[in-house]
């Protein structure tokens, strides 16, 4: 069955972040009380390790690692809704400043969409700032439909994202391609019935994508070769 629709995800597939995430918990972290080599302990390295579960989980865990604690600690738990709020006032502010777009992610884009794809955006960042970095970084305009982390009941790895993004999309799971950077991509388009097109530059937690089992892995959206991936090389 040829993919009729494609599902992208956004931090570390289209979007390199993690600058933004290190700045913004820099901000929240010192707003809670965080002394300097607690700061330094949530850094680059850490994030990337880190990041795709959602904002709560990101927050809690930069938490307990700044001050040496397990993520289900008390402290932490009592100390997180602090953290969110913090959060929350400084992400809108910084979205997008630090971050830069992937080389070959609009070009890429634009070949889906010139193939008639529809495409979705689907990711664990909240929904509002999914949005606000796509505009900010020319990629709304080709997405038919964007749902963040707050959009569902539940997020990624759970296949329930997957599953109302496709009835969104109006496309079979069978038939809609799922693109993104992680093992946590697959796991939840395994799950959904999706098939799952991996990037090679991304985020998945310092383990080889290349050992999680896709359509394919790729260097760049802009070297795919789209109609041979979605069953439309013949027309």
């Amino acid at each position: 069955m040829p993919f009729q629709a494609a599902i992208v995800d956004l931090d570390g597939t289209m979007v390199d972040t993690l600058g933004d995430f290190v700045v913004v918990l820099q901000h929240t972290l010192t707003d809670v009380g965080c002394h300097p080599v607690e700061l330094a302990r949530v850094d680059r390295a850490f994030i990337e390790l880190t990041v795709g579960k959602g904002t709560e989980d990101l927050v809690r865990r930069s938490l307990a690692h700044a001050w040496g604690l397990s993520p289900d600690d008390a402290d932490v738990t009592g100390a997180l809704p602090q953290a969110l709020h913090h959060y929350h006032l400084h992400y809108p502010r910084l979205n997008g400043e630090h971050a830069e777009v992937f080389p070959g992610v609009p070009e890429g884009l634009r070949q889906l969409r010139d193939l008639g794809v529809p495409l979705a955006c689907l990711t664990n960042k909240p929904t509002a700032f999914a949005k606000q970095l796509l505009e900010r970084k020319g990629l709304l305009g080709y997405f038919d439909q964007v749902f963040g982390g707050d959009a569902f009941e539940r997020k990624k790895p759970d296949p329930l994202p997957l599953l109302k993004t496709c009835e969104a999309l109006g496309s079979a799971p069978a038939s809609t391609l799922m693109v993104g950077d992680s093992s946590n991509d697959a796991q939840a388009a395994r799950a959904a019935g999706c098939d799952i097109l991996l990037v090679t530059y991304g985020y998945n937690h310092g383990h080889p994508i290349q050992d999680v089992p896709a359509v394919a892995h790729v260097p760049r959206l802009d070297q795919v070769n789209w109609p041979a991936v979605l069953g439309r090389a013949n027309g």
